[in-house]
């Protein structure tokens, strides 16, 4: 059964990717049977000889589409990417069981592809959910791990009201813009409304983001939007630790959503400059 559904998804994943637009020629659809029997999609595209490999992670209730078009554009060609879409997003499927469904969790069935693309030299990179799943794997210290990507994934769900918490309130026409996104993002979910909340609200329950960040061994880039403020966050607010570690970068007008066409170049631009950094300098060798 499950050899089944992984030809059926496999091939319909094919198709999709077809009409994705540019920088996805390259890109192999496929899919992983997890463990317990879960089925999770991915795309791949192989790395040149001697680079590494990104392994991205979307956002609450993402898919691949987040990532490809202005953001993988800006990487180059030689840098091995794989997209994950996790359980009951995209192409993977089933949603997590309510009970189970957590960051650790999710962060395993990353871990599970990678073993499974037995991937030697790798980065992990996430946004929102993702990068929390990111910091998370950071956690596990996983052999070939060089670095950890982070856009806008909270470390602590009360950075959101420490670094974020003073902004006016939202205009009635930019909230109507967040939820048409949100609702194009989300039309292809086959959820239940009680799994929909379950996964919203699983965030708010990881508790390990500062203990990781501040017994972290590789380097991190951690990109935020800056909502517009003209004094930012600090990396207090953030929980963020000592520059000789994390990279912080700000998206100037940009709000959570980083990944977002207008402001995605800018931040695959700021990816591509920092694995490059991390390949060729002794930064690295803060890794494990």
């Amino acid at each position: 059964m499950a050899a089944a559904l992984l030809l059926g998804s496999t091939q319909l994943m094919a198709g999709a990717s077809n009409n994705t637009g540019t920088h996805t020629e390259a890109f192999k659809s496929s899919a992983h049977v997890l463990r317990d029997g879960a089925l999770m999609a991915y795309i791949h595209r192989l790395a040149a000889p001697g680079r590494s490999t990104l392994v991205l992670i979307s956002e609450t209730h993402g898919d691949r589409q987040q990532f490809l078009g202005p953001l993988v554009g800006e990487l180059p060609t030689s840098l091995g990417v794989v997209i994950v879409e996790s359980r009951g997003q995209g192409w993977s499927w089933p949603p997590p069981d309510l009970n189970q469904a957590s960051i650790e969790a999710y962060a395993s069935d990353v871990l599970e592809v990678v073993e499974h693309l037995q991937l030697r030299s790798w980065f992990a990179g996430g946004h929102s959910l993702g990068g929390m799943q990111a910091i998370e794997i950071a956690g596990r210290k996983p052999a070939g791990l060089r670095g950890i990507i982070s856009l806008e994934g909270w470390t602590h769900h009360e950075v959101q009201a420490a670094a974020f918490g003073g902004l006016p309130a939202r205009k009635e026409s930019q909230r109507a813009a967040d939820r048409k996104y949100r609702e194009e993002r989300y039309a292809r979910l086959r959820w239940t409304p009680e799994e929909y909340q379950r996964l919203v609200g699983m965030w708010r329950q990881w508790t390990t983001g500062d203990r990781i960040l501040q017994e972290l061994s590789y380097p991190l880039l951690s990109i935020w939007g800056d909502r517009g403020m003209t004094v930012r966050p600090s990396r207090a607010a953030l929980r963020l630790p000592e520059e000789r570690v994390c990279e912080l970068i700000w998206i100037e007008g940009a709000d959570h959503y980083i990944t977002h066409p207008a402001h995605a170049a800018k931040v695959g631009e700021a990816i591509a400059r920092f694995v490059a950094r991390v390949e060729t300098s002794s930064s690295h060798s803060l890794s494990p």
